[in-house]
């Protein structure tokens, strides 16, 4: 009798799933198909036009010429942005993934679409690396990474640094949505259903095949990491740090990258919560990744100060002329006050409003830590890279160090077109994401379906908890 009153809860449980599943994949599927009352055509419309507003405001600055170095500041300041808030997003569906997290899978396609908005970056970069002075300026090899090699060898391997971190992306983001797609090409129709037949690549769940999705989304994944610490590496080196003679800092690449990822995290959050709204997707993005967002934010603000004073204590005890230079223009000099407001806003603003456990599990109060964090994002990309192109000049570049008089005295403002090609790229990063979720469903069905399987509601004392089983 034991046995068959075990036999027939396993059914029931397994009827229980089975509807679950069904629900969940009408549901998200739909979420391609379903215009928000008409909105969406709207939001699409205004995005793609700023979109083009961006792109033209580049070809205007593009026909400006590259001689005027200092002119070239805030443009470089914006695509360090764009690799920070669209580049590192994908970051938190990779790095849970690789600690095993359950928490993480409503959230994970959210997080690698935004490596479709990678193509900003991609296209905004291309005249910058024009505008990259060469190895050899005024006759004599300047101080560079690059030892004996070929003048142009940094613009050469940055652009296909780039271009392989978005190529990687795409196909992290189309291994990743295979079993969606075939569940699109099952269940939705017209134009969606030929296009995901086609890139379903005729998967219909068998062992080998999940063996084998599961190995490419694992490698793609970790190339993905290993080029984006490699492009904000090279990127940090190159169009910033070489520029300032005098200025040697080994922490500071990866300053660059671990404050990329706090914005890549700070747009997550923003986007799940919108997400969330207004798909109406509460049952499926829960409190629990909104939680585990907060930590990974809180954990990010931390590392902000972490590498910046370990950076800054060397130079503020060194004492050399060189170290106080250094200080000079990155912190106490004409951008000070940018300093400030990135300081306050990457790191004590946030880091006090996040401490809380009820901010953590307020989705309204954790987007406004997120915009926080993006604006102080934005001044610090200021203080670093504007007076980086400020200073540089073929008559300062080979200098051991540059003296106190010849370090400005004044802020480059940003112009009109800075402004134009701040918000154009931003919009076409957002304007890519959007188009994707209209492609593939933005919240992954067939994750959905693991967290089904693996996750129970259980009575635990006096609360109730969602119970996680590790599938290996």
């Amino acid at each position: 009798m034991e046995k068959i009153a075990t036999r027939r809860i396993l059914i029931s449980e397994e009827l229980n799933n089975q509807e679950k599943f069904n629900a969940a994949t009408q549901n998200l599927v739909s979420t391609t198909n379903n215009d928000l009352s008409g909105k969406f055509k709207i939001v699409f419309g205004v995005f793609g036009a700023l979109a083009l507003m961006g792109i033209i405001s580049m070809i205007i600055k593009v026909t400006q010429g590259f001689d005027d170095k200092s002119a070239w500041g805030y443009y470089s300041a914006i695509v360090s942005l764009l690799f920070g808030v669209f580049g590192t997003a994908p970051m938190v569906a990779i790095a849970p993934m690789i600690a095993k997290a359950d928490w993480h899978r409503p959230i994970a396609r959210i997080a690698n679409m935004f490596t479709a908005a990678g193509l900003s970056s991609v296209i905004m970069i291309l005249p910058l690396i024009f505008a990259l002075p060469p190895l050899v300026v005024g006759g004599y090899r300047r101080r560079s990474i690059w030892f004996d090699a070929n003048i142009y060898t940094p613009h050469v391997f940055f652009g296909i640094a780039v271009l392989g971190l978005f190529l990687i992306g795409i196909g992290m983001l189309w291994v990743s949505s295979i079993p969606d797609l075939a569940s699109m090409r099952d269940h939705s129709t017209g134009r969606r259903q030929r296009i995901a037949k086609i890139l379903s690549r005729g998967f219909v769940g068998t062992e080998r095949q999940w063996i084998s999705l599961r190995a490419r989304i694992g490698m793609m994944s970790t190339f993905y990491f290993m080029f984006l610490i490699f492009v904000h590496i090279l990127y940090s080196i190159n169009f910033n740090l070489e520029l300032v003679a005098g200025w040697k800092d080994a922490i500071y690449p990866m300053y660059h990258a671990m404050t990329g990822i706090q914005s890549g995290i700070a747009t997550i959050m923003i986007a799940v919560y919108l997400i969330r709204k207004y798909y109406k997707l509460e049952d499926v993005i829960r409190i629990d990744q909104i939680w585990g967002l907060a930590k990974l934010m809180f954990a990010a603000t931390i590392f902000w100060f972490y590498f910046f004073i370990c950076a800054f204590m060397i130079f503020w005890y060194g004492k050399s002329a060189i170290n106080e230079m250094t200080i000079k223009i990155l912190v106490n000099g004409p951008y000070m006050w940018v300093f400030i407001g990135a300081f306050l806003f990457s790191f004590i603003v946030p880091w006090w409003i996040i401490i809380w456990n009820p901010v953590r599990t307020n989705p309204p109060m954790l987007v406004v830590v997120a915009v926080i964090t993006l604006v102080g994002c934005v001044l610090d990309r200021i203080r670093l890279f504007v007076i980086s192109w400020q200073v540089y000049g073929d008559e300062t570049i080979h200098l051991r160090y540059i003296p106190p008089e010849d370090i400005p005295n004044n802020m480059i403002m940003p112009t009109l077109l800075d402004g134009t090609l701040f918000v154009g790229f931003i919009s076409l990063g957002i304007f890519m994401f959007l188009l994707m979720s209209r492609l593939i469903p933005i919240v992954s069905i067939w994750e959905t379906h693991q967290s089904i399987l693996l996750t129970k509601h259980i009575k635990f004392y006096r609360t109730e908890v969602y119970a996680v089983g590790k599938p290996d």
